[in-house]
């Protein structure tokens, strides 16, 4: 419960700031996202979640955000979240420095991870990719903790971006909420509609894998996650 408590803090703070004075640091959009997902897998069969996740930025070129995401991985109750910033240090050249922290729980399991993850980031208007360490910690019915270190990789594509539809392709081996293996990878297909200046419907479709034996496939899960973009 402490632990959503300061979650639910994180991301408060994140869309309630207004001013930062004396460091000349100018607030220049706020986002929030709320968003529902299902998913069916081989190994807990039903899983489902609810997120919310908070984006401020800062003269147009830093971000600082949050989230939290409670669910159910088959009938054991589970929380994610996570807190983090990035940084554009070049103002034109598209290329952004990412930390963020992610903790996953399930305490039925009496499993959490925890994953401090380091990001560079290239995106253009149709495409972009980010690579970077990840270093999780993980420990499952209270035994010694297990040091993991993980490269992280994300790339995407759209193949329309305007101001009224966005749609896309993404592979990667990490979400806002989770880090995985090099060959725990999924494959998203994602539309973004803009319903209004503020207002925006997202759609999420994706498959992942548990990993792979032989260049052979592993299918682990299909989910569908949806919800709607605040923008103000």
């Amino acid at each position: 419960m402490k632990k959503i408590l300061l979650a639910t803090a994180i991301l408060t703070l994140t869309l309630g700031m207004e001013k930062l004075y004396g460091i000349g640091v100018e607030i220049t959009g706020r986002e929030l996202g709320l968003k529902f997902a299902l998913e069916y897998n081989r190994t807990f069969l039903f899983c489902w979640d609810i997120s919310a996740v908070g984006t401020l930025r800062l003269n147009n070129r830093h971000s600082v955000r949050g989230g939290i995401a409670p669910g159910s991985v088959g009938e054991t109750f589970e929380v994610k979240w996570f807190a983090g910033g990035e940084v554009a240090p070049f103002a034109s050249i598209p290329i952004y420095l990412g930390l963020d922290y992610k903790h996953n729980a399930l305490p039925g399991y009496k499993y959490q991870s925890r994953s401090l993850r380091l990001l560079a980031s290239f995106n253009q208007m149709r495409w972009g990719f980010s690579a970077g360490p990840t270093f999780r910690f993980s420990t499952f019915l209270e035994e010694y903790t297990v040091f993991e270190p993980i490269l992280s990789f994300s790339a995407h594509v759209f193949f329309i971006n305007n101001e009224f539809l966005c749609v896309g392709l993404r592979i990667a081996n990490f979400s806002e909420f989770s880090s995985r293996t090099m060959a725990a990878h999924f494959l998203n297909f994602n539309t973004l509609i803009r319903l209004n200046e503020r207002l925006s419907l997202v759609n999420e479709i994706h498959i992942h894998q548990s990993g792979s034996f032989a260049l052979a496939a592993n299918l682990y899960g299909l989910v569908y996650r949806g919800g709607l973009l605040f923008l103000w």
